[in-house]
């Protein structure tokens, strides 16, 4: 299944001429080729040689180039509050086609999915998701859910409409969901075949969240629980604790002396194997870390973007930044490791890129490509890393019949860049011309997308 459309497909033919298709499934790298969009489809992807070009198609000269498809951020909360209207084009700047709404006020989300698919707007294909915890979360976003039977309604009422078509995408499970209520989601979710992902809750340790079907886990902190001796500990300390769920700092804080002090490799590896046989993914979001980890210095809070983001919201991340000192900084520094990150992949789990922008200091789009350079540092190769933001997207969907790989008949989600990203990741940010539902954004368009953006700031 093709997740919501990335804008209305222009109507003229498109040919990337002579250019280097990278096969992110193989690694292997075709040059020569022409591929040719017809709508918002891929018509061929085949030798240059081969191809028939139809007359009045537009040509993109591909020479020197490499083609890929489109990235996914599988992590955001973008398409809310004010930065709805920034978000997709800022995202289909930066090369990203597709995205994954980890669940905010959902009706909202989706009415911006709606119009991203009908071109209304400009963005990414999304996937809607829709959070629920439990009643220490004063969010009115959120669903809110005590007991088995509050499980099994918030599933009912979020996943489906009243005339039974689907509503959310997938069920976002958060820290405080009790546990009676979290195994009530499980069971209702399986009944109504609606996937859900997200924290693990303290009410249940990984072990359980795997083995009952969450589909992913998001971030590192509860991996990071998880694998010391004092988990159960550390889960029934902060079960009825109401730290502000966006207060990262604290939540770090208060966990990670004990976590430092108690890491257990056996454990560790023990856990990861169960994510690994139950195919649980993991989305890490390593970039959402640095800015705590590095003091919110410039090399992480890149001020550079300052000006595609709200100043209202620059203004919170600003306060955060003020609140935290020099002894934080290396609290966080000493809790925070590439070796899970590292360990999963060595174990075969499955990873996503994923960003949780707009967190303090993580960026739509731009911070995707830091990302994917985290996840190389953390121990990927590139084309691993690469992975997780194009063809593991498309697995986790099941989409793979449609997206993930540039071939005859998917989706027209490409990335054309001027440099091979196997040889360098960072080679993602050098991007000539994306390509969204088989619509065009060159060096032109996507510099207009930026600088509307910029003055609507102003």
């Amino acid at each position: 299944m093709v997740p919501a459309c990335a804008g209305a497909p222009v109507q003229k033919a498109i040919a990337i001429t002579h250019v280097s298709v990278i096969d992110v499934a193989s690694g292997e790298i075709r040059p020569d080729y022409t591929v040719l969009v017809s709508g918002n489809r891929i018509s061929y992807a085949g030798p240059a040689t081969s191809a028939t070009i139809p007359a009045d198609t537009r040509i993109i000269d591909g020479r020197g180039k490499f083609l890929i498809p489109g990235l996914w951020d599988m992590h955001v909360h973008g398409f809310v509050w004010v930065f709805s209207e920034f978000a997709g084009p800022l995202l289909i700047a930066n090369g990203i086609t597709g995205a994954r709404d980890m669940g905010w006020y959902i009706d909202t989300t989706l009415r911006w999915k709606s119009d991203i698919a009908a071109g209304r707007e400009v963005g990414p294909r999304l996937v809607a998701g829709a959070r629920i915890d439990g009643t220490i979360n004063k969010a009115k976003f959120v669903a809110h859910v005590v007991t088995e039977q509050d499980g099994v309604r918030a599933v009912d009422t979020l996943s489906h409409k009243k005339d039974g078509s689907r509503r959310a995408d997938f069920l976002k499970v958060y820290s405080w969901i009790p546990r009676a209520a979290y195994f009530g989601i499980v069971r209702e979710a399986k009944k109504v075949g609606v996937p859900f992902a997200g924290h693990v809750p303290y009410s249940v340790s990984m072990v359980e969240a795997s083995d009952s079907g969450q589909r992913s886990m998001e971030h590192e902190d509860d991996l990071m629980r998880a694998c010391t001796s004092k988990d159960s500990l550390l889960r029934t300390r902060f079960a009825d604790t109401a730290v502000v769920e966006s207060d990262q700092l604290a939540m770090i804080k208060a966990q990670a002396q004990v976590i430092n002090a108690s890491y257990d490799p056996v454990i560790c590896k023990s856990v990861i194997a169960t994510l690994a046989r139950n195919h649980t993914w993991v989305t890490p979001t390593l970039v959402v870390y640095q800015p705590y980890a590095h003091g919110f210095d410039t090399a992480s809070t890149h001020p550079e973007w300052a000006k595609y983001v709200p100043g209202i919201v620059q203004g919170g991340w600003v306060h955060r930044a003020g609140r935290i000192k020099p002894a934080d900084s290396m609290v966080v520094r000493s809790y925070f490791s590439f070796d899970r990150t590292r360990e999963l992949k060595e174990a075969g789990v499955k990873l996503l890129a994923g960003t949780d922008m707009p967190q303090a200091f993580v960026y739509p789009g731009f911070s995707l490509h830091q990302e994917l350079e985290l996840l190389v540092r953390s121990g990927l190769t590139p084309l691993e890393a690469l992975r997780t933001a194009t063809y593991n997207p498309a697995e986790f969907l099941g989409a793979l019949d449609s997206l993930g790989t540039v071939a005859q008949g998917k989706v027209a989600d490409l990335l054309l860049l001027d440099a091979n990203p196997l040889t360098d990741i960072r080679n993602t940010r050098r991007i000539e011309v994306v390509i969204a539902n088989g619509r065009v954004f060159d060096r032109a368009a996507r510099a207009q997308l930026l600088k509307d953006v910029e003055s609507t700031l102003k």
